[in-house]
């Protein structure tokens, strides 16, 4: 099984440059492909590998492709906007061999007849930035971008562009507003980008990983990729371990590798041998939880989901019997709603309530009931927001609520046991201020039922 990534060049001050990267036979490929094929046969070798977007939705990369409207020009988009919570692959990729980065570029690029690449790197990976900015000045030294690269008619230009560390700028079409100058809102979809996406033309946004697995399918063939992993998740993949094991760091494994496998016996099992694993985040920190009856899942997109979860970005976060679910639970809510982009009043406003909730109950002053209301509010926001965010800002919460219930209820008890209730604050502000608190302290209806937003049918009007 051949290292791709992890391998002994990693940590030398010299790993990217392209001297190392051509004894490796780097380039070789590209210059075989763009000499000897045509761009639609680069398109099918990618559809027939059966490579999945490796940013977190799994979407088949060759089938993207073939999805591009035939207006002209096309321009090829680079996510490196790594900020899940738990992920970071893509930035040894760029920081300790940013040319197999580069290597797929071109190929994906000359499949898709784009002459004009750009890498939308997130603003905090700096030192990533440098590494690609002097690989890619390294390449176009060595003729492999620029005008007439390998001798061809393909021009092509890579650009690398800054973002400013916002979360939500890893959806591609927030990412797409954002390097247009625009502020990083996400876009009506249809029309996709593939259609309709970089100033309007027809566009393809693939993550880094993603990219770096066109270079290898490209240089061993269909055949040996499909070796590794599953039917209909095949390949390797970059496991991101963190949390509470003895040896966090990036692992790279077939698909299908069981979850133990990776937290036992490359992780090293739990951090503290007296403190085992409670819960695991599979795909970074927005997938749902699995319990610590479910280590024996394959990390696989099929298994992943089947088990209630999502494989996302591969970012597995361990955590152990010593942390507590509720704590877990407001910094999660922190983090989205810190990174609501504010677009949509469900995500905006509904992050901020669970916040305000979750840090009550953490403080002490939670109540049993506060735990169907956090659940409910959920549900005004996952799949009521523009984008993917509302998902991903609640995911977690939903299956920590559902799984790890009797631990928010033993917390209310131990940090409230007389059952006191909040005060709330009701007196608009234009009215004076008698200098006395509040006397309400509880709402004065019970929930009950469901909210007409969750209906999925369609209301007849007048007159039907």
């Amino acid at each position: 099984m051949e290292q791709r990534f992890l391998t002994a060049r990693v940590g030398k001050q010299d790993s990217h440059k392209i001297a190392t990267y051509i004894a490796d036979g780097g380039y070789e490929t590209a210059q075989r492909v763009l000499t000897t094929m045509k761009p639609e046969d680069v398109v099918e070798q990618v559809k027939a590998s059966g490579i999945r977007g490796r940013g977190g939705a799994g979407f088949p990369t060759g089938m993207k492709w073939g999805f591009l409207a035939p207006a002209m020009p096309r321009y090829l988009v680079v996510n490196a906007d790594e900020s899940e919570p738990g992920t970071f692959k893509d930035r040894i990729i760029m920081e300790y061999d940013p040319h197999q980065l580069l290597e797929g570029i071109i190929m994906s690029a000359y499949a898709i007849k784009a002459e004009l690449a750009f890498i939308y790197i997130r603003g905090e990976y700096y030192f990533g930035y440098t590494r690609l900015v002097e690989a890619i000045q390294e390449a176009t030294k060595k003729g492999f971008l620029g005008e007439k690269i390998f001798g061809t008619e393909m021009n092509l230009r890579i650009v690398v562009h800054r973002g400013a560390g916002a979360y939500e700028c890893g959806e591609e079409t927030a990412l797409l507003s954002s390097l247009e100058g625009y502020r990083g809102h996400p876009r009506m979809k249809p029309p996709f980008p593939a259609v309709e996406g970089l100033y309007a033309k027809p566009t393809i946004v693939n993550n880094v990983e993603s990219i770096a697995n066109v270079t290898h399918v490209m240089r061993h063939g269909v055949e040996w990729y499909r070796s590794f992993g599953t039917e209909k998740s095949p390949g390797m993949r970059i496991f991101c371990l963190s949390g509470n094991v003895k040896y966090p760091g990036l692992y790279e494994l077939p698909h299908a590798t069981p979850l133990s496998d990776i937290l036992n016996q490359y992780g090293g099992g739990p951090q503290f041998d007296d403190r085992p694993f409670k819960a695991v985040v599979p795909g970074g920190l927005s997938m749902k939880l699995l319990t610590d009856q479910q280590l024996d899942t394959q990390m696989d997109y099929e298994s992943v989901a089947a088990a209630g979860s999502s494989l996302g970005s591969a970012g597995v976060i361990a955590i152990d019997v010593s942390q507590s679910m509720v704590k877990i639970a407001r910094r999660t809510l922190s983090f989205y709603r810190e990174e609501s982009c504010g677009k949509c009043t469900p995500c905006r406003e509904g992050t901020g309530w669970l916040e305000e909730i979750l840090i009550r109950m953490e403080e002490g002053g939670g109540r049993v009931k506060d735990i169907d209301l956090l659940a409910r509010i959920t549900t005004f926001i996952a799949g009521k927001s523009f984008c993917p965010f509302g998902e991903a800002s609640v995911w977690g919460l939903q299956s920590n609520l559902s799984k790890y219930r009797a631990e928010f209820e033993q917390y209310v008890a131990l940090t409230n046991p007389e059952h006191e209730l909040p005060v709330i604050p009701i007196r608009p502000i234009y009215r004076p201020d008698t200098g006395q608190p509040s006397v309400a302290t509880d709402s004065a209806f019970e929930i009950e039922g469901e909210s007409p937003l969750n209906r999925d049918t369609r209301v007849k009007a007048i007159g039907d």
